[in-house]
């Protein structure tokens, strides 16, 4: 049997590929990177208040059944819805996509972990050497996969990562290594989309 040229040998016969078949360069026009989103309600205070008026709510109408006063009840839930929609207005939506695993490597090695870094591990009595700074490969990462909300300079991401608080900071560098170590995986179908389009006839 005449092997196929182009085609190592191995390959020749019955599982060999056809004329047609699928290639890598097919592949590579398909290739988009994970991606995850990340909702970050601004309005602090307006969230804190919530958290306060859900609670008086409560009270409220267990108080409004016990007694013959003006209910309380409805003024506190309009409060309450109206503080929930502020906050809601607040909400930014931060797109993070992973970069490719060799923008990836090159990052890590443009931010190297300190001297104090190395030798705290070695005291903590730990075998490997950080890979990287986080201090400064935290802001990088998140920098490198923000597709949303758009940055105008370097200099403005950096006076917004150092806004951020401890949480909303590491909300978004824990979101950065999870996109970028992780894979895009479909799960089940929607059992409320199906339900919907069965009732329409559309299935």
């Amino acid at each position: 049997m005449t092997p196929t040229p182009g085609i190592p040998e191995t390959f020749a016969g019955p599982g060999a590929p056809t004329e047609g078949a699928l290639s890598l360069a097919d592949v590579r026009k398909r290739i988009q990177r994970p991606r995850q989103h990340v909702d970050m309600v601004m309005d602090a205070e307006a969230a804190d208040e919530i958290d306060v008026l859900a609670k008086l709510l409560e009270k409220a109408k267990q108080l409004d059944e016990q007694t013959n006063e003006p209910d309380r009840a409805p003024a506190l839930a309009r409060r309450l819805r109206a503080l929930e929609e502020q906050a809601e207005a607040s909400t930014v939506t931060f797109v993070l996509q992973a970069i490719s695993h060799r923008h990836y490597a090159r990052l890590q090695t443009e931010h190297p972990p300190t001297e104090a870094q190395i030798a705290e591990a070695h005291e903590r009595g730990g075998d490997g050497v950080p890979a990287f700074d986080p201090d400064s490969f935290a802001p990088a990462l998140v920098r490198a996969q923000m597709l949303s909300p758009t940055v105008g300079s370097e200099q403005e991401f950096a006076a917004f990562w150092d806004d951020l608080s401890d949480g909303q900071m590491r909300e978004l560098w824990m979101t950065a290594l999870s996109v970028q170590v992780g894979v895009t995986e479909l799960g089940p179908k929607s059992e409320s989309a199906s339900e919907i389009l069965r009732s329409f006839g559309l299935s």
